[in-house]
């Protein structure tokens, strides 16, 4: 699995400042999995699709959606990963649940790993506690666009950790990262200087 490129905010997360109403990421978790000098890929880890696991893999296969239902995935949340291409399918896994063909994923930091290929999907439907999220879409920002929104005090970046993704329940995933920065989730400021409780 190649490793994306370190960047001072991938691997990383954004969280969405309270000021920050654009729909699309209020009270958002991004995962930065690429930030270069051509700007950044992003995954909102925290938005539920109204779409559940065993439809997207119905859609894929039956034979998937079958798998899910005999290991009891099938009921999983499918996430809104962004508003770019919101009918492409992305994985975010945590590796050692599945084999996935070499070159098919790429690694995101220590603990995770994002592909998007059907044999990745059928391996990790098929791998006993497989850790992993089904998403649609993906967040992305022209060159020096994150950074002028970070300066702006739209997004406050925070170092990755795999736990906030895949062990933190969905709906306390963005109040536990506004904790984690040391903030109060109700009463933080984000502005030229840095965010403020």
């Amino acid at each position: 699995m190649p490793a994306l490129p370190a960047s001072g905010l991938a691997p990383g997360f954004l969280v969405a400042a309270p000021a920050l109403t654009d729909p699309n990421f209020a009270r958002s978790l991004v995962l930065v999995a690429e930030h270069h000098g051509e700007g950044a890929l992003g995954f909102v880890v925290n938005r539920s699709a109204p779409i559940a696991v065993a439809d997207v893999l119905g859609g894929v296969d039956e034979g998937l959606r079958t798998a899910a239902e005999a290991a009891g995935r099938a009921g999983g949340t499918v996430l809104v990963g962004g508003p770019v291409q919101p009918e492409r399918l992305w994985i975010l896994y945590r590796p050692g649940g599945a084999s996935p063909v070499e070159g098919e994923t790429v690694r995101v930091g220590e603990d995770l790993a994002l592909g998007g290929s059907r044999e990745l999907l059928e391996s990790l439907v098929r791998a006993p506690g497989a850790a992993f999220l089904l998403l649609l879409g993906y967040a992305g920002w022209a060159p020096m666009q994150v950074e002028k929104e970070i300066a702006a005090g739209a997004w406050v970046p925070m170092p990755l950790t795999s736990d906030l993704v895949l062990d933190v329940p969905l709906e306390k995933r963005w109040e536990t990262a506004v904790r984690r920065l040391g903030l109060d989730p109700g009463e933080f400021l984000v502005g030229g200087g840095g965010a403020q409780a």
